[in-house]
């Protein structure tokens, strides 16, 4: 009978200056890593009706959020260029949201009418 042993190997970039804490969780031989982030960097991002850079790509990312201090919806995209069909999310006016882990690329937004701000805060 053949060996029923299965070997998984993940490899991930991860900051130089990142903490990494591990659990032992038993017999499985998993581990459970987990990112803490050390800064958390807060900017505003003026309301545009054309397209405008909300966080510029950052590799060393690990999170982020944006909340939509206007009056006015606002489109988010997670890539270049949003627009009014190419976007992930549509913000409200006092709307939230967090960016999905793992995402470190470019995100970009546009607003039905330019009043107020994005309140963004990135977590690295």
């Amino acid at each position: 009978m053949a060996n029923d042993l299965t070997t998984t190997t993940t490899v991930a970039t991860i900051p130089n200056a990142t903490v990494i804490n591990t659990i032992d969780t038993g017999s499985g031989h998993t581990q459970a890593v987990g990112f803490q982030a050390g800064t958390a960097t807060h900017s505003n991002v003026s309301a545009s009706a054309t397209n405008v850079t909300v966080l510029a790509a950052n590799t060393a990312r690990l999170g982020a959020t944006i909340y939509n201090d206007s009056n006015s919806p606002v489109n988010i995209k997670l890539a270049a260029t949003a627009s009014a069909t190419s976007f992930a999310v549509r913000m409200s006016p006092g709307g939230y949201y967090e960016i999905p882990f793992g995402y470190n690329g470019i995100i970009d937004g546009i607003w039905d009418v330019a009043n107020g701000s994005a309140r963004v805060v990135e977590f690295t």
